[in-house]
Parts: C-alpha cells; sequence; structure tokens
C-alpha cells in the first residue's frame, strides 16, 4: 500500500486515531438464492442471472461474507459462506456459471430454510431470492397451498427470528409477486421487480448498495479523481443495446478499452449484458474519465484505506418515519476524530427519489451543531423523514477533504403504508337530554382508535405519546401504550371544533426494528346535542314520526280532529240535498 502524500495526508496517517465500539459496524453477510427451474428457459433465456451474479460478485466489500445456491426442487450450494476474499470472488464468478434454467419445481420454503443456515455471528444478515414463479414443490395444488401456508407460518417467523433480512427479485409477470412481496415486508427487505433482461443488472446494483454499500469516489459527468490511498478501483458504466464500446480515459491521457484491457496485467474488463464491470489495480491517482454516456447507476467504487460508511440504516422503512443516521470516515478501520483533520472536511448527505431527483440536501458537522448530535465523536449525525411516492430511495453521502473526495449510497425502500390505521370517533348520544359520559354538556369524548398491522409491529411494544391541539390554542398532553392489535384511546375533553391529535407512535417491528412513526388525525366536534324545552325547536323541524307521537297523545287535538270530521259530513249531506231537489226559481 503507497502512503498518502501532502500536509493533510500526513496528518491523518500521523494522527491519533481513536476508535469507538459503539459506532463499529457489522459487516455485511449475504446469501443468494437463484432460481434455476425449467421455466427460465423462456424468463431469461440469455442466463443473464449469470452475468447479474458476476456483476454482485465483483462489487461486495472484502470485509463481507456471501454463499450462492441454487434452486429449484432441490438446493445446490454452488459456494458455501465464505469472506469475499479475491480468491472467493474468483470463486462465485464459477458458480455463477453454473447456472442454469432445468429442475421441475420451485421449492421457494425449502431455499429459505437452507440459505437461513451457516451465519456468521455479529453480521449483517441478507438473503437474496431471485425467482420467476411462485411455491411450486408438486402438480397437486393442495400441497403447493400448504406449503405456502407453512412459508407464512414457520419459514418467515423463522428468518425473523434469525434477524435476516429478505430481499426478493420477481423475474416474471408470472411469479406470485404477493408472496414474494410478503417475505420481504416481513423481514424488512426490498421487493423488487425485473420486466426485463436488462433490468435485472440495475436491480442486482440496487441490491448491492442496499445490502453491502462500498465506498466510493463521486462521478461528476463521467470525471472523478484516484488519489494515492486508493489500491483498486471498480467502474460499473451502463450502456445502450446500440452505443459505441465503453473507453476509459487514465491521467495520463492514453485510452483503455475492453481489448487492449486484456493485455494488462492489472485490469479486468467484463462487458456482458449491457454494462461494463472493470476492475483496476494499483491505479494511478489523478483525473479519470469514462468515455461513455452518462448513467446514473455509473458507478466508481474503490478499496482504500480511507472508507465511508453509513452504518445503521435500515433497507425498508415506513411513510414519515423518523430515520436517523450518520457518516463515519474510517482510516485503516479507525474513525477519524483529530481535530486538525475534521476541521478540514465537509460533509453531506443528499436525499434522492425514485426517479433519482434529488428531493433533499442535508449539510453535515462534527461539532455538535444541528443535525449532529455529539461534537467530535467522528459521526456526522443527519436525521430525515422519507414521505413521497412509495419505491426506492438512495442516499448519497459525500465526504471530502483537501485531498480526496469519498461517497456512499445506500438504497431504502419506502412502503406503501404505515403499519397502523388511526381515527377519531365520537359515540352517539344515547336518549334525549343525555350529557354523555362523565356529564359533559358538550356530548361523549372523542375516542381515538388504532388498529396495528401485528404482521409487521410487535403490539407488546407499541406507545403512544402526542397532544391535543386546538385552534383556540388549547393544548392537552396524552400518553397511552398500545398492546393489542385495536386500541381505544379515550381522549380528554377539548374545545371542540378545530382539534385535532398528533404525536407519535413508537413500537418495534415484527423483525426487531425499532420505529418512529406520525399520527395526525382531526378531531370531530361533537353533535349537536337534544334541547332542552325552553330551547325547544319549531315543530317543523323535529321528526315526523315525534308529530304524529304528538297528536296521538294530545286529547284537545283529538276533539278537534273530531269536530272537524262532523263538520264536513254535515257539508258533504247539504251539498248532496241541493243537487237531489234543485231550487225552484
Amino acid at each position: 500500500m503507497r502512503r498518502p502524500r501532502g500536509s493533510w495526508a500526513a496528518l491523518l496517517v500521523a494522527a491519533t486515531l481513536v476508535a469507538n465500539p459503539a459506532q463499529a459496524a457489522s459487516e455485511p453477510e449475504l446469501h443468494v438464492l437463484i432460481d434455476v427451474s425449467g421455466s427460465m428457459k423462456n424468463t431469461d433465456p440469455e442466463n443473464l442471472r449469470e452475468p447479474a451474479l458476476r456483476l454482485l460478485g465483483g462489487l461486495v466489500p472484502q470485509e463481507s461474507r456471501v454463499r450462492v445456491d441454487l434452486f429449484g426442487n432441490r438446493i445446490s450450494e454452488v459456494l458455501p459462506t465464505s469472506l469475499a476474499s479475491p480468491e472467493t470472488k474468483k470463486a462465485m464468478r464459477a458458480a455463477a456459471a453454473q447456472i442454469r434454467s432445468d429442475e421441475p419445481f420451485t421449492d421457494i420454503p425449502a431455499a429459505l430454510e437452507a440459505a437461513n443456515r451457516d451465519w456468521a455471528e455479529s453480521t449483517e444478515r441478507n438473503i437474496i431470492l431471485l425467482s420467476d414463479g411462485k411455491v411450486d414443490i408438486s402438480p397437486d395444488d393442495a400441497v403447493n397451498e400448504r406449503a405456502t401456508t407453512d412459508l407464512r407460518d414457520t419459514v418467515i417467523p423463522a428468518l425473523i427470528e434469525a434477524d435476516v433480512q429478505v430481499h426478493t427479485v420477481a423475474l416474471s409477470e408470472a411469479a406470485d409477486e404477493s408472496i414474494l412481496t410478503e417475505i420481504a415486508e416481513r423481514t424488512g427487505g426490498l421487493a423488487l421487480s425485473a420486466r426485463s433482461n436488462e433490468d435485472l443488472q440495475r436491480v442486482f446494483l440496487a441490491l448491492f448498495e442496499a445490502t453491502a454499500p462500498r465506498t466510493g469516489v463521486p462521478l461528476v459527468e463521467n470525471r472523478f479523481r484516484v488519489d494515492e490511498s486508493i489500491s483498486e478501483l471498480t467502474l460499473v458504466v451502463f450502456r445502450e443495446s446500440d452505443a459505441e464500446p465503453t473507453r476509459i480515459q487514465i491521467p495520463d491521457g492514453g485510452e483503455v478499452d475492453v481489448e487492449t484491457a486484456s493485455a494488462l496485467a492489472d485490469w479486468r474488463w467484463d462487458d456482458s449484458a449491457g454494462r461494463d464491470l472493470i476492475t483496476i489495480s494499483n491505479p494511478p491517482s489523478g483525473s479519470w474519465r469514462i468515455l461513455a454516456a452518462e448513467d446514473p447507476d455509473n458507478r466508481a467504487l474503490v478499496i482504500t484505506d480511507l472508507k465511508l460508511a453509513m452504518p445503521g440504516l435500515p433497507s425498508r422503512v415506513f411513510p414519515g418515519e423518523a430515520i436517523e443516521g450518520g457518516l463515519v470516515l474510517t482510516n485503516r478501520g479507525e474513525p477519524i476524530v483529530e481535530r486538525r483533520l475534521t476541521n478540514d472536511l465537509q460533509a453531506q448527505v443528499d436525499v434522492n427519489d425514485p426517479k433519482e431527483k434529488v428531493i433533499e440536501s442535508l449539510e453535515l458537522n462534527d461539532i455538535g451543531a444541528e443535525p449532529d448530535v455529539l461534537g467530535g465523536d467522528s459521526r456526522y449525525d443527519f436525521r430525515l423523514r422519507l414521505d413521497g411516492d412509495s419505491g426506492i430511495y438512495t442516499l448519497e453521502g459525500r465526504a471530502s477533504g483537501p485531498t480526496f473526495e469519498r461517497v456512499i449510497r445506500k438504497k431504502i425502500a419506502l412502503a406503501r403504508n404505515l403499519p397502523f390505521a388511526a381515527r377519531v370517533v365520537r359515540p352517539h348520544l344515547a336518549a334525549r337530554g343525555d350529557h354523555g359520559d362523565s356529564g359533559n354538556p358538550r356530548g361523549p369524548a372523542a375516542r381515538l382508535i388504532i388498529e396495528q398491522d401485528v404482521a409487521l409491529l410487535d403490539p407488546s411494544a407499541s406507545h403512544l405519546v402526542g397532544q391535543i391541539e386546538c385552534e383556540t390554542g388549547q393544548t392537552i398532553e396524552i400518553e397511552a401504550r398500545l398492546s393489542e392489535a385495536t386500541n381505544r384511546v379515550e381522549l380528554p375533553d377539548s374545545d371542540g371544533n378545530g382539534c385535532r391529535v398528533t404525536g407519535t407512535v413508537s413500537g418495534e417491528t415484527d423483525d426487531g426494528r425499532e420505529v418512529s412513526l406520525p399520527l395526525d388525525q382531526p378531531i370531530p366536534a361533537p353533535a349537536p346535542r337534544h334541547q332542552t324545552p325552553a330551547d325547544e325547536p319549531a315543530a317543523d323541524d323535529e321528526p315526523s314520526e315525534n308529530k304524529t307521537a304528538d297528536r296521538e297523545g294530545n286529547p284537545l287535538v283529538a276533539v278537534l280532529i273530531g269536530l272537524g270530521a262532523l263538520t264536513l259530513l254535515g257539508l258533504l249531506a247539504w251539498i248532496w240535498r241541493l243537487v237531489e231537489s234543485p231550487p225552484v226559481f
């Protein structure tokens, strides 16, 4: 490894670097399941699962652990769980060459059970499941239905118990996306789909950035800088089918393409499946350029002593959930806390929506100023909420000093809905003159109903802290445990119109992740109560049944009705006599 040059780099090597064990991130572990059932002959006729797996193998960081199984009606372990060393990555390329499409069934439950073994201690456990089918272990539909039920009731809970996130890829419209999505959502993973073979390469890039993100350098108009602390450079370049072959311009002005790279000992170039995967050992420092069309998924990743991490972030969050994260810059595995160095650092996090548009940019610091929590701890804290359209968002963290730039990306899926539903109701008033519960003259107190999705939230851990806020300025604090699937919280009396209940539902997902979710519901105004006799409304305002009842129960009304009837009969008799015996003039 070459020693960094320059005054800042010299300080970096000489400075005392203090490790904070509490900030140490668990290393990623990735078990990959590839469907090799016979239907893949139609779904993936060009067998692009093979270059997709090679892409993943070329990207995973050396400190991660990987395993690869092929499955159909049986499970074939083609790469046992191993540290992602250069030898393991070579074995992963060999494992990709064994992908085929020849087995009659698709035993997803057995594949997941096989992958849920042989985990290392204290790693971030992830499974990638790629399939074009559904639970299909027999020609008998009843057998398949029982296997699906067992998957839901036994296999998924076992994965949750083992702290495993499962990320699913549906490679066909014929795939059972509902069960694949359920597997991912219940375990906290991503549910992705690839509607074309070309999509699969980008999907695997997204999965890499969700499960085992790696330090890179910023790409600006396909240009980037390599500093002397970088020992390996990996480029991912996507291209259109009719595009010219990709070329790389190196710092001395020369150019390298796939043909010339084959004669260079330090270069390895894989140009299959509409993308280039290029790895360069000991790249010369200076300015580089990718001579190809720009693409938002192009990447320049590095192996270096000077790494940037964004640890502890989930792969899937709920709308409005409070996300607390941070950037950590390390040198040779130790967080950088030396003030002479951190004073020259700049850090930020950009949030990109599913269309790769920047929707938020946060300037970060390590001096204890907002949003940093504790100054001088080597962590550049940030807090944010995702509350737009559901889909895959990208958090892009950047850190730069006088002689280097680093970038790290993390993919996060925003769920469609919150894991609970809330509403505020008021019970109807009872009989006329009733003042409601507790003698409240405005009627019964409002009631907050919160229904939890117990497949996603552990109800025993849920808690509400909030307040009632009214337009009059009145504020009432509220707090309640939410220990049931359906919870009814009686709200204290408020001013009535223009009030809302707001706050936070804190809890724990079924996979053990703590969440903080927003609550904001209007409180309906009390319904008008029945008036006292002094305030009795006009008769026309009363219900018709009440008018009838009053007529039938009043003797005076009955007498008047009788007299009217007699008078009418007399009048009719008089008219009849006139008709029978008309007067003579």
